[in-house]
């Protein structure tokens, strides 16, 4: 009967090897010398202490036949037991030298890939992140490192120790003993292998949907916590916890299939395990009373099979807990895979500093295709210094051209230039550097006052950073606090007033010493006296500046 291809198996290993791929960098990067000096020494007392421990057996065996024998002499057994403590003793130290190793190894990837993951997600745009719940990528994020340092833990302190053990014990017993004895060994770890990979592939689907959904879970927690404030307005909190203890439920059934299977598997494995040792100890008993093998070698031969069995127990564990691992990688590293949509073209220049016109040309935009375009054949030209006002009613488009100028999104159509320079030329790092931005709903980090206006300018003096909390009238506010510019925020800056956010906000835009200025309905969320004041705070700093302003009225 020819063998049916499982699809979904094809894929899952098809996924393990493009996550191992994708991860190998980040264990063995190309610029850091020092980093692989460490892992190829992390190898080397790998085989060394491998080799001690093979020899473990062999000095106790000596020493049980010593001692049994009826010369008086006592030299050589207790050489022999010296011996055989020492070399004991130097195998756990090998494994220990290993952690002064292995430690900066694995904070160096964690820190390499962690920054890696942070960076790319910065540079992917802003469709992606308004599609993207924060709990659930937060949790791939963590799920995602601590998965690379359980496999680079379990690779480098269990599996190739195992291996090397394994390959040595080999040939100590065909060396030592009959060739049948190796073969035994050899049988019973391939039959527990075949044992371990089916039942754990079997257990990895059922695993992977679980981590699928448990993201989800992990989301809808965040997503109601960062909507605390909306779940009290209404009264929902029965309805928020019932929602996610649905998502709880899913979890839970498929977890529960999970364990189920990984008990049978179990069972099967540890019963290979038995037959196979008690095959071996029979075997090695018969040859000892024939006369074949002494009682040090019978001994030995249990020593070595004890020794084996031990981290073999852990193996079904351990496998599982290495494509948990897996899983946890490729769901990063599927970031990594997701492409941005906005990047600077081969031979981008820096936006050269000049008066600030903005000028479309026939702009055309649609967010979706199938929704039509938000933007047709839009043109205006904004003169250097001068102010422009783009009124309208909500879903105009009005804070899109606001978007386009600040490229997180390309136009569809037409060209968007800055001084003559078509956008789509000069890299993004030096546009956003020109442009500053005052949105109708400022976020602030969960830092200081300071913090948060130093943000927009983060190597600018503290004198730079009170004159521009002066240029946005809100230095006497914060004076008047009893921690001044040290007073922490709130998450999201919710600790301070709509009208101290947006003052905030201000002072880190003037701070950034932009050429072009653009105020998104920066006032349309305030009281009529804080809309004034704001106001005339936005014509001061912005005075004599190019300066877009986006409202829903004049």
């Amino acid at each position: 009967m020819r063998h049916s291809p499982d699809p979904a198996a094809d894929l899952a290993k098809a996924r393990d090897w493009r996550a191992l791929r994708m991860a190998l960098p980040y264990l063995w990067p190309r610029d850091d010398p020092g980093l692989r000096a460490r892992l190829v020494l992390s190898v080397i007392l790998l085989n060394a202490a491998a080799f001690v421990n093979a020899l473990v057996p062999v000095l106790f065996g000596q020493a049980v036949d010593q001692l049994s024998q009826t010369s008086s002499a006592l030299v050589a057994p207790v050489a022999l037991v010296f011996a055989y403590g020492f070399v004991h003793w130097l195998g756990k130290a090998l494994n220990e030298l290993r952690w002064t190793l292995y430690g900066p190894i694995e904070q160096r990837v964690k820190r390499y890939l962690g920054l890696a993951a942070f960076r790319h997600l910065h540079e992917l745009s802003l469709r992606f992140h308004l599609g993207r719940r924060t709990g659930s990528l937060s949790r791939v994020l963590d799920s995602g490192l601590r998965g690379t340092d359980e496999l680079l833990f379990n690779v480098v302190f269990i599996i190739l120790p195992l291996f090397a053990e394994i390959a040595f014990m080999c040939a100590v017993l065909l060396a030592w003993f009959q060739p049948v004895f190796a073969l035994l060994a050899v049988g019973t770890l391939g039959l527990y292998t075949v044992a371990l990979v089916i039942g754990s592939e079997w257990l990895r689907r059922h695993q992977r949907r679980a981590v699928i959904e448990q993201n989800e879970a992990h989301g809808k927690a965040i997503d109601g916590l960062l909507n605390y404030e909306t779940v009290k307005f209404f009264g929902n909190e029965r309805h928020i916890a019932d929602r996610y203890d649905e998502a709880l439920h899913r979890v839970e059934k498929l977890t529960v299939q999970a364990l189920i299977g990984r008990s049978i598997t179990g069972l099967l494995q540890v019963s290979i395990l038995g037959v196979g040792l008690t095959a071996m100890l029979l075997l090695a008993g018969g040859e000892t009373a024939s006369g074949g093998m002494t009682v040090g070698d019978f001994v030995m031969v249990n020593t070595y099979m004890m020794q084996l069995l031990r981290p073999l127990d852990r193996m079904g564990q351990l496998y599982r807990q290495i494509k948990q691992a897996l899983i946890d990688v490729e769901n990063l590293m599927a970031l990594f895979e997701q492409p941005p949509e906005v990047t600077d073209k081969p031979g981008a220049i820096a936006l050269p500093k000049g008066p600030g016109e903005v000028r479309f040309e026939n702009v055309t935009f649609a967010y979706d295709p199938r929704r039509g375009p938000v933007l047709n054949n839009v043109s205006f030209t904004v003169a250097p210094g001068r102010v422009l006002g783009l009124v309208g009613s909500s879903g105009a488009g009005k804070s899109t051209i606001g978007r386009l100028l600040f490229r997180f999104y390309d136009p569809t159509g037409g060209h968007i230039l800055i001084d003559g320079r078509d956008l789509r030329e000069v890299t993004q790092a030096s546009l956003r550097a020109a442009i500053a931005v005052v949105p109708q709903d400022p976020v602030l980090f969960n830092e200081s006052i300071y913090y948060n206006i130093a943000f927009g300018r983060p190597d600018a003096g503290r004198d730079d950073v009170i004159a521009a909390a002066r240029l946005a009238q809100i230095h006497d506010f914060v004076a008047s606090l009893p921690d001044g510019y040290d007073t922490m925020v709130g998450e999201r800056g919710l600790k301070l007033s709509g009208g101290e956010k947006q003052r905030v906000a201000i002072a880190r835009a003037v701070l950034k010493q932009p050429s072009i200025f653009l105020f998104d309905e920066a006032t349309s969320a305030l009281d009529s006296h804080t809309e004034k004041a704001i106001q005339r705070s936005l014509r001061e700093v912005s005075r004599g500046m190019t300066t877009l302003v986006i409202a829903h009225r004049l």
